[in-house]
């Protein structure tokens, strides 16, 4: 998937540990996913013995460059990257129900990560990590599809 370079692209990882039914789980998302309108999702049961319980999504959100300017005020093209990182990842993380200021920037302000500690039931929606990056997919920033046959084994 392409993206402008100046685009913030998050993606938002969710877990509802305590809901029984994927009916449940997809219930409890759709009024997040009507009002952030991923350009691709992922729903899937946590596995039986993996870290989390219950039901999985994966939200991949996109957020173009502000029309008019970056919240400072500033048109786009002369906020710092850092600030155009910061707008929209501020709102989401408000949205979701964490705290913006947990947000960590990488060192060139282009990306970055907010990264639950505690149990994630702080956030409505089970949010447990927001990646972020501006121009790329955060899980896939050369932009191409990974498609590794090996079994992975040589990794561990």
């Amino acid at each position: 998937m392409r993206f402008s370079p100046d685009d913030v692209v998050c993606r938002v990882a969710l877990n509802l540990g305590r809901v029984r039914t994927p009916e449940e789980a997809l219930r409890a998302w759709l009024p997040l996913v009507s009002e952030l309108r991923p350009v691709s999702m992922r729903f899937e049961a946590a596995g039986p013995d993996g870290l989390r319980r219950g039901y999985l999504a994966d939200f991949l959100v996109v957020f173009p460059p502000p029309e008019g300017g970056t919240a400072e005020g500033g048109t786009a093209e002369g906020g710092t990257a850092r600030d155009r990182l910061l707008a929209p990842v501020g709102e989401l993380a408000r949205r979701l129900g964490l705290d913006p200021a947990a947000f960590e920037v990488d060192e060139d302000g282009l990306g970055g990560a907010l990264n639950v500690k505690e149990e994630p039931d702080g956030s409505p929606y089970g949010t447990y990590l927001v990646l972020a990056l501006t121009g790329a997919d955060p899980l896939n920033p050369e932009g191409e599809q990974a498609d590794y046959d090996d079994t992975g084994e040589d990794l561990l």
